[in-house]
């Protein structure tokens, strides 16, 4: 989700961030209610893992080879030419936003992102094995103090998450400016290669869990 959301931050503006944790958000809400539920054995079945990871490794590698596709393209403006225009979607915030990389969020950027974050949560088998062991005691403490408690959990989970892709988002658009033409092409590379790695790591997986199911 991370490299996804870099390179959508950089096509996209600063708002492509926060919305694509919405996504995440409206995926980890349900897992969250059903380990309370107790059903977290579903999500640690080796063929439902070996399926996920299976359908994850196509789709990160479909999404690493359209990163890869725009990085090859000629760089998108020379020095001396303005630089890319906003998206139909979007609209330039007016007292200097466009200069931050800062766009109001539009339907299809919205759409977008929010997608972006659904997507590459629920592809991705770690993300299951991770939330079935590393927040455990912490939502068992939340569930000693009931339905609020685990309320609090979420929220605190999800703002930490937000607080994290927020800078990351500042950062990365307010710096657009200097991340044209080659350097562009580079980051796009780069977030390709990374996406490709985790899609080897799910194949991985995906044999892992046959084997073991076996």
């Amino acid at each position: 989700m991370f490299f996804a959301t870099i390179a959508g931050v950089r096509r996209r503006g600063f708002w492509f961030g926060p919305l694509a944790i919405l996504g995440h958000a409206l995926v980890e809400l349900p897992v969250v209610v059903f380990l309370v539920l107790e059903v977290s054995a579903v999500l640690t079945n080796d063929y439902v893992l070996a399926g996920i990871g299976g359908v994850g490794t196509v789709a990160l590698t479909w999404m690493a080879a359209g990163l890869i596709r725009q990085g090859l393209r000629p760089p998108p403006e020379t020095p001396g030419q303005p630089g890319p225009v906003a998206p139909p979607a979007c609209r330039a915030v007016e007292s200097g936003g466009e200069k931050a990389g800062a766009v109001r969020p539009g339907r299809a950027l919205a759409i977008e992102a929010a997608g972006t974050g659904i997507l590459t949560s629920i592809l991705n088998p770690y993300w299951y094995l991770w939330w079935v062991t590393q927040p455990t005691l912490l939502l068992a403490s939340a569930v000693a103090q009931g339905w609020p408690g685990v309320g609090a959990f979420f929220v605190g989970h999800i703002s930490a998450d937000l607080a994290w892709f927020v800078v990351m988002s500042y950062g990365i658009s307010r710096g657009r400016n200097f991340l044209r033409g080659r350097v562009y092409q580079a980051l796009l590379i780069g977030c390709a290669a990374m996406l490709l790695v985790m899609a080897g790591l799910f194949a991985r997986l995906v044999v892992e869990k046959l084997w073991a199911a076996a």
